[in-house]
């Protein structure tokens, strides 16, 4: 029981500098010496550790410590000759931490696991594939990040029990005092995240940018589907709810406080650079979010459109890495976690409908940065700079997302979802959009300035240039 603590005394930077070189790892700006390590609690196989960077920015990482070479999970430590693993890649790691845990069963598990496999690198939590003996797959996803509230077992309950299709069931859920350790899920057959078909889609035509459209119109109204079963039954969790000017106020201060929090890093990253190439090239992106106030300040009055209508429980963090493009060709709702970083209060919140859309469009916006620099071959500053001065696929993502929207509004406008009269969600759309279009741009600055710098132009290039949706 007390090897792995004394392993973690003897050897913190050796196991903390493997653990920095995983995907979810969350503290990019931070030394290894300022990390403190703990050890949270531990089952006779199982040593589950929490690291702490003294700015209650904690991360809990279950670890195995076996004698012999796993032979279940490829990525691994050797120290005097222990072999150490992340947890859940263990075979039934849901039984195994079970013996210490709280795990609330929803379906019966059958079988054992026969093999495992990490299932992305674009996650900041872990998330391992386990085939069973039974020919069964499920998904083992490990929270690294401790969130302040089991959020996304609620969501998988409320969709389970509305019956709705396009999400995957939930099996089991782990917590240890409250504290949500994972959840496991059904599987969903797919060949890959929501970025694949309309890549597949983009790739048909040669140097021209692809405007088959019926992928966004289908995506647009499963994500009103997906809104409609969230909010079938009123309810604190679910159900909508009135706007008053409380939301509006807060939501204003929210974009006011994330505009400033974004100017704040960007100057930090100017202040702590080194070379003149990297200062350079920070104060021209940090020039750019300065010239973007009064966009800000617009978006901030826009938001008084929303007044007595109606806020509902959405994805809250819906972009096309957390859907999965299934098999059957239907989009898969996964990741109900919330936007990272949010404190319990604001991943309780309700929000407008049309926030997700504008996630969502946000989201496209990734996408054609990315096909562009594909297309061309492109160093990410090449393609930040081309992209700053001139977005060629401006109008590619314009119209997958008029697409995706006005299918959405086909599917909700007469639900009673949204609150607002039909001629206005019709014409006023684009007014209705910018808030949260700016709002997620500013969150996405910020994510990107604390974990990956360069990926800054991203963000800036959509709010410089909003892809909103227009009428042809």
């Amino acid at each position: 029981m007390v090897y792995i603590v004394d392993e973690i005394l003897d050897n913190k930077q050796k196991i903390l500098g493997w653990l920095a070189e995983k995907h979810w790892w969350p503290y990019r700006n931070a030394g290894l010496e300022e990390l403190s390590v703990e050890e949270l609690f531990s089952t006779d196989k199982i040593h589950v550790l929490i690291i702490m960077d003294g700015k209650n920015n904690n991360t809990i990482v279950p670890l195995v410590i076996e004698s012999t070479k796993p032979s279940m999970a490829s990525d691994y430590l050797k120290i005097n000759n222990k072999y150490v693993y992340e947890a859940e890649y263990m075979p039934n790691y849901w039984d195994e931490i079970g013996g210490f845990c709280r795990v609330k069963q929803y379906m019966k598990i059958h079988g054992k696991t026969v093999r495992t496999q990490l299932l992305t690198r674009e996650s900041t939590h872990i998330i391992i594939l386990h085939e069973l003996s039974t020919g069964d797959k499920l998904v083992v996803k490990g929270y690294r990040r401790l969130p302040p509230i089991s959020i996304e077992e609620k969501y998988y309950e409320v969709l389970l029990n509305t019956g709705y299709r396009f999400a995957p069931k939930p099996l089991v859920s782990i917590s240890y005092e409250n504290t949500p350790i994972g959840i496991v899920i059904e599987y969903i057959d797919n060949v890959g995240d929501a970025t694949q078909p309309f890549r597949e889609s983009f790739r048909e035509k040669t140097g021209k940018a692809s405007l088959k459209l019926g992928l966004a119109a289908k995506l647009g109204s499963q994500i009103s589907g997906l809104h409609i079963s969230l909010n079938k039954s009123p309810g604190e969790f679910s159900g909508k709810e009135i706007i008053g000017q409380e939301d509006i106020d807060r939501w204003s201060k929210r974009i006011d406080k994330r505009y400033s929090e974004a100017l704040d890093l960007l100057q930090r990253l100017v202040d702590n650079a080194d070379g003149k190439r990297i200062i350079a090239r920070y104060e021209k992106w940090l020039n750019h979010l300065d010239l973007l106030r009064e966009k800000v300040e617009k978006a901030i009055s826009s938001l008084q459109l929303y007044l007595d209508s109606y806020k509902i429980r959405t994805h809250q963090d819906l972009h096309l890495l957390q859907i999965l493009y299934g098999s059957d060709k239907n989009f898969y709702f996964i990741d109900f976690e919330g936007e990272p970083g949010r404190t319990r209060d604001e991943l309780l919140e309700k929000e407008p409908p049309l926030r997700d859309i504008a996630v969502m469009i946000r989201s496209f916006q990734y996408l054609s940065y990315d096909l562009y620099k594909s297309k061309y071959n492109l160093s990410r500053n090449v393609t930040s700079g081309r992209l700053l001065r001139n977005d060629p696929l401006w109008d590619w993502r314009m119209r997958h997302s008029l697409s995706m929207l006005l299918s959405y509004l086909s599917g909700s406008i007469s639900t009673g979802i949204h609150g607002i009269q039909r001629e206005i969600l019709l014409t006023r759309y684009n007014d209705l959009l910018y808030p949260w279009l700016i709002d997620r741009g500013l969150y996405e600055v910020i994510y990107e300035a604390n974990y990956d710098p360069d990926r800054i132009p991203i963000p800036l290039i959509g709010l410089i240039n909003p892809s909103i949706p227009i009428n042809l």
